[in-house]
């Protein structure tokens, strides 16, 4: 009895402790996952991507031809490969490499935007955000491409508020409903809902509302969004923040399951990731992170065989 009321009394100062670190101070990253292990509930977990036990198996991995402004990546299910969008103003460049960074192919552009993310959107169909002008582009690339006509695009504007260099910063595409979720990077975090963009005859709608506990979830730890990802498996979200040197795991509440931490010493690092601009996963559940300038991180649960 004496045991467990200590057992009790541990947790509770545990959870006093990270609560009061989440609010008020930049978060103790290791006290923050002691207090998501005693309060996510266990059939949770069960589901989730546990971005804890992920650990380093390649990287940082030069991706040849990418230049220095490396700003989002995608996974696409058809070619198995990693598509990463390169470059700003008049030199857009989307390059397809293999899982292991090996480059398959360099895609000019006619577009003159700051591109910020790219998200696969089924088939060969890849949407790409335009941070400055709170744009999204809907484009096909072919197996057999080596450019792509952003004129004949389909596109969706925001309009809301300033763009300027605190805009949209990475997208998702969740393939069962059809939604595209994308971030504002901060001042403050947003997350913002599309639905009907990619689906022909539908009516498109800006959902915002619905996203507010999940960005206040976020604002607790995070102090910008820098890339996304929605996992199908899970039905999660992971989220990248560059100035907070971490990898967020939430649930489509907008609560928080897990965290990885991309400080060196964390999860296999030799070095911090210094600048990470776009996050992806396959199905197997690897993670891919992409950082300026050229650099490419491969993760995947310790319990996983490479």
């Amino acid at each position: 009895m004496k045991n467990s009321r200590k057992l009790f009394l541990g947790i509770i100062v545990i959870l006093i402790l990270a609560v009061v670190a989440i609010k008020y101070f930049d978060i103790n990253d290791k006290l923050y996952n002691e207090y998501l292990s005693h309060t996510v509930p266990s059939e949770q977990w069960a589901n989730a991507i546990a971005l804890s036990d992920y650990k380093l198996v390649a990287g940082p991995v030069k991706l040849a031809d990418a230049g220095d402004q490396v700003s989002g990546v995608t996974w696409s299910p058809v070619t198995d490969s990693l598509y990463v969008v390169s470059g700003g103003g008049s030199s857009i460049h989307v390059l397809e490499y293999d899982r292991n960074g090996n480059l398959k192919r360099k895609l000019k552009s006619n577009l003159n935007a700051d591109v910020e993310g790219i998200a696969w959107a089924d088939g060969d169909r890849f949407i790409v955000v335009n941070e400055r002008q709170q744009e999204l582009l809907l484009v096909d690339i072919k197996p057999d491409s080596n450019e792509i006509d952003f004129s004949s695009a389909s596109t969706f504007t925001f309009g809301i508020g300033e763009g300027g260099n605190k805009g949209f910063e990475g997208i998702a595409w969740d393939p069962e409903t059809k939604s595209i979720y994308v971030l504002k990077e901060r001042d403050p975090i947003r997350i913002f809902r599309i639905d009907g963009f990619t689906e022909q005859g539908k009516e498109r709608k800006l959902v915002i509302s619905e996203q507010e506990e999940m960005e206040e979830s976020l604002r607790f730890f995070n102090r910008d969004l820098s890339g996304m990802h929605f996992d199908t498996a899970s039905r999660h979200f992971v989220l990248l923040s560059d100035q907070s040197d971490s990898l967020t795991e939430l649930d489509e509440n907008g609560e928080a399951v897990s965290v990885m931490v991309l400080e060196k010493g964390w999860h296999g690092l030799k070095n911090t990731i210094e600048q990470p601009e776009g996050v992806t996963m396959d199905r197997q559940g690897t993670v891919f992170i992409v950082g300026e300038p050229d650099d490419l991180y491969i993760f995947r649960k310790s319990t996983v065989s490479e």
